[in-house]
C-alpha cells in the first residue's frame, strides 16, 4: 500500500479513469481501453462494485477475464473483495449480516497480486498508451 494507504492498484487505476474524464467517485461507469499486443483493460464500478481486469475472446466467442479484481468501494478507498481467473475465484472477503468477513491470508495474497498487476499496468504504459473504446 502507498502512504495514503490506497492500494497501489486503485492509485493507477484513478490516474487512468481521470485522464479518460471518469470521475472515480461516479455511482457507474466503464472505460475499456486497447492496447496492440496486449488484452483489454476494462474498468468499471455499479454501485459499491469496482472491477478491474483483462478480457480476451476465446476462440468459442466468448469473452473470458483474466485476471480481474473485485473492491468494494468505501468513501473512496477500495477492499479486496476477490480475484477472478480462468481457472476460478479466489474469495478475499464478503458481508454476513452486514458485518464484513475476511480470510487473512487470502488478503494477504490480495495485496501481493494487485501490487504486481499495478505494476504491470505502470509498465505496459496504460496510462499513458491505452486507447479508450469508443462506445
Amino acid at each position: 500500500m502507498t502512504i495514503n494507504k490506497t492500494l497501489e492498484i486503485q492509485n493507477i487505476i484513478e490516474k487512468i479513469l481521470q485522464k479518460h474524464n471518469v470521475d472515480p467517485s461516479a455511482e457507474s461507469y466503464f472505460l475499456k481501453l486497447r492496447m496492440p499486443s496486449y488484452d483489454d483493460l476494462v474498468i468499471e464500478k455499479e454501485g459499491e462494485q469496482v472491477l478491474v481486469g483483462h478480457y480476451y475472446h476465446h476462440p468459442s466467442g466468448d469473452l473470458i477475464s483474466d485476471p480481474v479484481l473485485a473492491f468494494d468501494y468505501n468513501h473512496g478507498y477500495w477492499y479486496p473483495v476477490r480475484i477472478e481467473l480462468a481457472l476460478g475465484d479466489t474469495i478475499c472477503s464478503f458481508f454476513d449480516n452486514g458485518k464484513r468477513m475476511i480470510y487473512p491470508a487470502r488478503i494477504k495474497e490480495f495485496r501481493a497480486f494487485q501490487r504486481m498487476f499495478a505494476r504491470n499496468i505502470r509498465e505496459q504504459k496504460w496510462l499513458e498508451n491505452g486507447v479508450k473504446e469508443d462506445d
